[in-house]
């Protein structure tokens, strides 16, 4: 649903749009009547949200102009005003055909409620509905009555207005006079300080500074002025500067600009620059300091934005360098692992079960399959994955993953798993889960300081709207609970307030990226669910993730049962491939199965023979990233030339790469690489029907 917001004011504009569309609502935006008539009149908006005092058109005016036009009388309004807030503003506004009037400022879900109430009672067609306004003579008699009202109201507050600055700025002369030695030098501090350093003399400009009263600060110590490392900072530049006192080439009238931290009244901490010299006698021999002190805190702050900034980006781009490096040697590892598991399944076949080498060939088969896995599941760690949620039993999806996450943790790890029974469906992309847990299992493992537990639980949860009060992500509903918990060190409240900020790690430089836990909640709150954390210091830490339930009729997908390894017909394929290895095996493994194969190592190759033999090519298995041209480009140039040619289409690249070509579309046909005979046998019986 798109709602337009209109109003004169940027920040009420940005809060407006942050809070519907958080709330999953498309947001327009327009800063006067005549911009958002401009809007409407394109179409696509299906609720108007509009201030009242605006420039160029208000929004009286513009609730008028909408309502006597047609094509727009359809669209409900809701003024959201903080200037016209009487009941005679709210008369003449639902006068004027709005269907809901609030005040500026009420509370989001007051404001989100009202959205829902007015959309929900507006009928299912766009067809407009009958005049509902109050007589134009009316309207015209309350809108002037208010515009006369507010008019006299503002002239009286700009009259107060008026009164109160000649008395500010009246007062402000006279102060100007009295105190001009003072204001001139009022942003810093000059102080005067013993050998000492016992304070002597301060400005008043002082009491700005840290919020206190002169004779307070003067009577404070060292001590109570200084945290203890930037006191130990302003000692030994004090110390160094009496040793140079000692030379008697040195400055007489030379400074030591130093940067340190001081405590306001409050105890809160500011930066400060303090630009020290000796107040001498007048034999040149220092019998005190002198010095000025400085506010620097919003420069020492934007320095440290800066710094942290930039290591974020590096940060950033160390991990995009991993994901396309992770990318590039997937492709050339699944390219190798093809190659091994289609020879050693072919060799297999031709070894008797009851021979040794069986055992063999099958164990070499298992490993290749393991490794293809692996690589699978490194990839959903390092590269951002292309979502494809499909409904599963987290069960399952657990249970698929605990030998690698025993891997992960290591032995002197206990990994406990305790499954729900009867457990509920969820809709999640399996990898997004199976980076899930990889995560929180290695920050348990980094948590647990030699042998210890970890716990992985499921569960059916049920929230009611008592149970979300206080909880502005939670929506009350079923959901289905992931828990992990350890005995390790826990947590801190500070640590647990930042757990899912980028970047953030508790680990030490070079040990974790602190994106592990932000990737987690992102992949949570993008699938519509919420985090609870427990965690006490020295008391283990529990994360608990929360998914809805799927209510959809989701159908089972149970094992496919075994089936006999389709053979072809003598039908003619062309084998599309630059590694020279996968299309050798390629080749074997087809004509293995009955088929006529023609290969290519190149496209310019495959569009030679595609000419030749136009009238007997069935299919082309191609991969998808070639020099010259991709394989959907030549899949398209020779459909072109023989409209009934089929397509399959082959890669060991990422799902990121191969979407970036336009082949995980749901209608291509697609085999993953490295695949087995059976898996090849099955998918090319597929597509040629």
């Amino acid at each position: 649903m798109n709602i337009l917001i209109i109003d004169d004011r940027e920040e009420n504009l940005y809060l407006l749009e942050a809070l519907l569309t958080g709330n999953g609502y498309g947001v327009q935006r327009a800063a006067n009547g005549n911009e958002a008539l401009e809007i409407l009149h394109t179409g696509g908006i299906d609720l108007i949200v509009s201030d009242i005092l605006m420039p160029v058109m208000d929004g009286f005016q513009l609730c008028r102009k909408v309502k006597a036009d047609p094509s727009l009388r359809h669209i409900p309004i809701i003024i959201y005003s903080g200037t016209y807030t009487s009941p005679k503003d709210e008369e003449l506004a639902l006068k004027i055909g709005v269907n809901r009037f609030l005040q500026k400022p009420c509370e989001p879900e007051v404001f989100i409620q009202a959205v829902k109430e007015v959309m929900a009672a507006m009928p299912a067609t766009e067809s407009p509905p009958a005049e509902t306004a109050a007589p134009e003579e009316e309207v015209l008699q309350l809108y002037n009555e208010r515009l006369v009202h507010k008019l006299e109201q503002k002239m009286a507050e700009a009259e107060q207005e008026i009164a109160a600055r000649r008395e500010a700025e009246k007062a402000l002369r006279e102060s100007e006079q009295k105190y001009r030695q003072i204001t001139e030098n009022i942003s810093d501090v000059v102080w005067l300080a013993n050998l000492n350093m016992q304070t002597t003399y301060v400005s008043p400009s002082v009491e700005r500074l840290v919020g206190e009263p002169i004779e307070i600060h003067r009577q404070r110590t060292m001590e109570e002025k200084f945290p203890p490392d930037s006191l130990q900072v302003l000692y030994e530049a004090l110390v160094e500067e009496m040793e140079n006192e000692k030379d008697p080439a040195c400055d007489k009238k030379r400074s030591r600009l130093i940067e340190v931290q001081h405590y306001r009244a409050d105890g809160s901490p500011i930066w400060v620059s303090i630009n020290i010299s000796f107040v001498r006698d007048e034999n040149g021999t220092p019998i005190g300091f002198q010095g000025v002190t400085r506010d620097i805190t919003d420069h020492k702050l934007a320095e440290q934005e800066r710094e942290k900034l930039q290591t974020q980006l590096i940060q950033a781009q160390k991990m995009e360098a991993v994901g396309r490096l992770a990318g590039g040697v997937a492709h050339d590892f699944n390219n190798m692992l093809g190659v091994i598991l289609g020879y050693a399944e072919m060799a297999q076949n031709k070894v008797s079960p009851e021979d040794p080498l069986h055992l063999d060939l099958n164990e070499i088969i298992n490993a290749a399959r393991r490794s293809a896995d692996i690589t699978r599941q490194l990839l959903a760690f390092a590269r951002q994955q292309t979502a494809a949620p499909k409904v599963v039993d987290l069960n399952e999806t657990v249970e698929q993953m605990l030998r690698m996450l025993r891997r992960l943790i290591g032995e002197d790890i206990d990994l406990q798993w305790w499954p729900r029974g009867k457990l509920w469906s969820v809709k999640i992309d399996p990898s997004q889960m199976n980076q899930i847990l990889a995560n929180l299992c290695v920050n348990a493992r980094d948590a647990i300081a030699g042998v210890g537990k970890i716990t992985i639980r499921t569960d059916n949860v049920r929230f009611g709207r008592d149970q979300c009060l206080g909880h502005p992500d939670r929506v009350p509903g079923d959901y289905v609970m992931l828990a992990v918990s350890d005995n390790g060190c826990g947590m801190d409240a500070e640590t647990r307030n930042h757990l899912f900020e980028p970047f953030f790690t508790t680990k030490e430089v070079g040990q974790g990226t602190g994106l592990g836990l932000a990737t987690i909640y992102g992949i949570v709150r993008q699938n519509d669910g919420f985090i609870d954390v427990c965690s006490e210091p020295g008391k283990g830490t529990t994360f608990k993730l929360y998914f809805p339930r799927d209510t959809a009729a989701a159908e089972a997908e149970d094992e496919p049962p075994a089936v006999d390894v389709p053979l072809g017909n003598g039908e003619t394929l062309l084998m599309v491939e630059d590694e020279a290895a996968i299309l050798k095996l390629g080749q074997t493994m087809l004509e293995s199965l009955g088929y006529q194969v023609l290969v290519a190592t190149d496209p310019t190759e495959a569009i030679a023979l595609a000419k030749a033999h136009a009238e007997k090519i069935r299919l082309l298995i191609t991969d998808v990233v070639m020099p010259k041209i991709n394989g959907q480009a030549l899949a398209a140039q020779l459909q072109a030339q023989s409209p009934g040619l089929k397509t399959l289409f082959m890669s060991g690249y990422t799902a990121d790469v191969i979407a970036h070509r336009g082949v995980l579309d749901e209608e291509m046909q697609f085999i993953q690489k490295p695949f087995s005979r059976e898996e090849l046998a099955l998918k090319v019986r597929e597509v040629l029907g």
